[in-house]
């Protein structure tokens, strides 16, 4: 299977490079094509808020003022300063993605302080926020250019799925903590926004290749002019990923082969309104190794196969600003789905349909609020290892939102309050409200506090499956399986958070931005145990029915801490720790099986640290390490990784790479919840070089 993978790989670069033939020829003849533009207009979408840049965008050339004031969308849904946002939010800008030696979106939020990346195998990851973290981590909302990839069927995201040409991306906001006055049920733990570039700012062609020990990639895009004020891009990429190794030594047939293409097209009419229309397709071919369960010793049999994913998406917005203080959008999008897994087949095709207007409604109140309608279509092929009843479902989410910031001392001293109200086919009626206070006493010092109510939807396994959880031994000799049962009486999970945050810039040189939070969690997600029942076929065994129900409550608290220290004007280094403490209960008749899974699938401390040095004005050196502490569920042992790379920048459209990640180890585990089929595998360290050329 990696022999046929490489040889792919080789293949698709080639057609690569011939397609990046076409297209300069192309570029050539239309040598009226700017490669950037001056912004038009105001205009708060979250593609068009980019960050300051100099000439040539290198990081280390920005003043720490300017790092501070990085504009973000996700807190507000309107622009504002980073600096002045009363909530723990980190934006991971294109400078960032570019000096990360990091070649997945997955991957670049391990930059993130305080958010839980940990790699299950080669195709899988687990991404949580402050607790819970799992393969289908069910507490945290993720956007894609203003569209949910959230699915309803766990409660989770496919983060193989999440792809783009990287230096495309605009810029990945994240918040840490609730998020659900304005972006609704979901968002309780946190909110990643990940948002591309328009096209009028990827003017040209670019040409991507990159080939390692691990992973292969390749991608072309072309940005040109439709008129004088329309511009568009099409893009397309592959990618190839070796298999990892399992915990016999051998290859774990987990490697993955990636195709998807796309294209945007965004219209500036005057400068006051904005048209864009863009879309994706993919498909994957993914390996896996399944532990099936059985009825003899051991009582799992692991088992390769391979499956097909497809998707496709397509969004349609109306920007329009009205004056100077308000503005208006209308956005609708549709994405497909269809993944082809061995023990269950799904497809679901989302419709949605959003409205908001943002404007000053006086000189001391800003208000927001909008509306949003989504239907769901589901088709489930079950399996013997899965089975929902209904096999296919229609679901709907009808919602609304308002929030008003009114400035108690201009400059000073803000209180932010709003709430979110939903109506969804799972759990009926939701209201998920927050209250805000900012205080900024001086430029120096920015004070922020938070109270914030969210919820988790029931997804389709906790309301409508039947699934075979394992095979275990007894003391009589006879196996018994274990099987959850969904409860169609099953509740929304609720969030009461409080969180506190300081920044403190000391210095011209140093920053310092630090939050303390506490979560009491209710109506979380339990299991009761009913009375075995003997089965005589397919072979003899006890069946120990699992019902799901909202049995375990309990709190969250920690505190995360970052630093910036710009050391020199050519060397900057970041860095951030961040604490977790869980403590979770049961109600009485509820087993504790998923309490104590929950408890230890995240790390109590995390560290990470990252120096971005300019050696000269074409040679950068880029290096970061990382301290992720042991996991109690799946015996994970704490590891330590360093990831450096070198970047030569013989000319302004040229960038010549060479990197390594794990410089430590040879390998080690990440993860392993023991709630799915999928075995965890070794991540091994890995090293590739990469070519960069636009023209």
């Amino acid at each position: 299977m990696k022999t046929g993978r490489r040889k792919a790989a080789r293949g698709m670069l080639t057609l690569a490079c011939a397609v990046a033939a076409g297209l300069g020829a192309a570029h050539a003849a239309r040598a009226d094509i700017p490669t950037t533009q001056p912004a038009r207009g105001a205009n708060t979408q979250p593609s068009e808020a980019i960050a300051p840049k100099t000439g040539d965008g290198d990081l280390t050339a920005l003043s720490l003022e300017d790092l501070m004031n990085v504009e973000v969308y996700s807190a507000s849904k309107h622009s504002q300063k980073a600096s002045e946002t009363p909530a723990a939010i980190s934006v991971i800008t294109q400078d960032d993605i570019r000096r990360s030696n990091m070649t997945s979106i997955p991957e670049l939020l391990r930059l993130v302080p305080g958010l839980d990346v940990a790699q299950i195998n080669a195709n899988q990851w687990a991404i949580g926020s402050r607790g819970f973290n799992d393969l289908y981590s069910n507490k945290l909302l993720v956007m894609m250019d203003g569209r949910s990839v959230y699915t309803p069927l766990f409660s989770g995201v496919y983060w193989d799925t999440i792809d783009y040409v990287l230096p495309d991306l605009d810029r990945i906001e994240v918040i840490r903590g609730p998020g659900a006055t304005l972006w609704g049920a979901n968002a309780v733990d946190g909110v990643i926004n990940i948002t591309t570039k328009s096209a009028r700012d990827t003017q040209g062609l670019l040409v991507e290749g990159l080939g390692g020990n691990q992973e292969q990639q390749g991608a072309v895009r072309f940005g040109g002019k439709i008129d004088d004020d329309t511009y568009f891009r099409v893009y397309g990429k592959y990618r190839n990923y070796d298999d990892f190794v399992a915990g016999n030594g051998n290859d774990a047939h987990d490697g993955w082969q990636d195709v998807r293409s796309g294209f945007r097209v965004d219209r500036f009419v005057g400068s006051d309104q904005t048209f864009t229309f863009q879309g994706d397709v993919y498909n994957e071919r993914v390996g896996q190794t399944l532990s099936y369960p059985t009825f003899t010793p051991p009582y799992s049999s692991p088992r390769p196969v391979e499956n097909d994913f497809d998707g496709a998406n397509f969004l349609a917005r109306w920007k329009k600003q009205l004056t100077a203080t308000s503005d208006v959008s209308v956005q609708a999008y549709y994405d497909r789905i269809d993944r082809d897994d061995v023990e269950l087949g799904y497809s679901l095709d989302t419709f949605d349909l959003d409205f908001q207007h943002h404007f000053q409604l006086t000189q001391r109140n800003d208000l927001i609020y909008g509306a949003d309608a989504r239907f769901l279509r589901d088709d489930i092929r079950n399996s013997g290892f899965a089975t929902f009843s209904p096999t296919r479902r229609d679901d709907y989410l009808l919602s609304g939102f308002i929030q008003d910031d009114l400035t108690a001392i201009p400059d000073r001293l803000h209180f932010i309050a709003g709430t979110k109200i939903e109506q969804n086919s799972y759990s009926g009626f939701e209201i998920e409200p927050s209250a805000r206070v900012l205080w900024t006493p001086n430029e120096q010092n920015t004070i922020w506090g938070a109270v914030s109510r969210a919820v988790r939807t029931p997804s389709r396994w906790e309301q409508d499956s039947r699934l075979v959880f394992a095979t275990v031994p007894t003391p009589q000799g006879i196996p018994a399986q274990i099987d959850t049962f969904g409860n169609t009486n099953f509740n929304s999970e609720k969030l009461l958070a409080l969180e506190s945050g300081y920044r403190v810039k000391p210095t011209k040189t140093f920053s310092v931005d630090a939050t303390v939070f506490y979560n009491f969690y209710n109506d979380l997600r339990g299991g009761t145990d009913g009375a075995p029942i003997f089965m005589p076929t397919p072979a003899p065994h006890v069946l120990v029915p699992v019902a799901l129900n909202n049995g375990i409550f309990g709190e969250t608290f920690g505190a995360e801490i970052a630093a910036t220290w710009k050391v020199t004007p050519i060397w900057r280094l970041t860095g951030s720790y961040s604490w977790l403490d869980m403590q979770l209960h049961h109600l009485t008749g509820t087993a504790n099986t998923m309490e104590t899974i929950f408890e230890g699938t995240s790390p109590r401390n995390q560290a990470q640290i990252h120096s971005y040095l300019d050696i000269t004005k074409t040679v950068e050196l880029n290096a970061a390490l990382y301290y992720v502490d042991n996991l109690h569920t799946g015996h994970i042992p704490a590891y330590t990784r360093f990831d450096a790379g070198i970047t030569w920048r013989p000319r302004e459209n040229l960038a010549l790479s060479i990197a390594a990640q794990n410089i430590f180890s040879s390998q080690h585990y990440e993860f392993n919840s023991g709630l799915f089929f999928t075995a965890p595998t070794q991540v091994p360290r890995t090293y590739y070089a990469s070519l960069n050329y636009q023209f």
